[in-house]
């Protein structure tokens, strides 16, 4: 059986940006990899914070589910804003840097419970690559 580009397992998302119809004013992969971390973040960090929730000391874990959640929301909107190719420069860097920030400070607590909580450790981790990612694809906007 041979894999044709109307194969359901051959589309991605990077497919999808491939051919939007569009300009196309970014680096293509610097996008697609930022849109995909910043999935994986929203997700780890929800995760994340579920898992705060269920521990003994959930107290000492506020700041912690906190920014877990507020990472999460920061990231689910830039990537939302990410894939609809904006016409507003300015706003696009005004997302990439504030997931820059949230998945930093995430990260920064995170970091701290992450001798204790594996989740932690894991969130931070996602974190730290979905900061980069935004860091690169700011550098491509220019």
């Amino acid at each position: 059986m041979t894999t044709t580009a109307t194969d359901p397992s051959d589309a991605d998302l990077r497919t999808v940006l491939r051919s939007h119809p569009g300009e196309h004013d970014v680096d293509l992969s610097a996008l697609a990899t930022a849109v995909e971390l910043l999935g994986e973040c929203v997700a780890t960090c929800r995760a994340c914070a579920d898992a705060c929730l269920d521990e003994e000391m959930v107290a000492d874990l506020v700041a912690c589910i906190r920014g877990d959640l507020t990472c999460a929301d920061v990231c689910a909107t830039t990537a939302a804003v990410l894939v609809r190719r904006p016409t507003d420069p300015g706003l696009v860097r005004s997302l990439v840097e504030a997931c820059i920030a949230a998945c930093g400070a995430c990260a920064t607590e995170c970091e701290r419970h992450a001798g204790m909580h594996e989740h932690c450790r894991a969130c931070a981790e996602v974190c730290r690559r979905c900061e980069r990612a935004c860091r690169d694809l700011l550098a491509a906007l220019g």
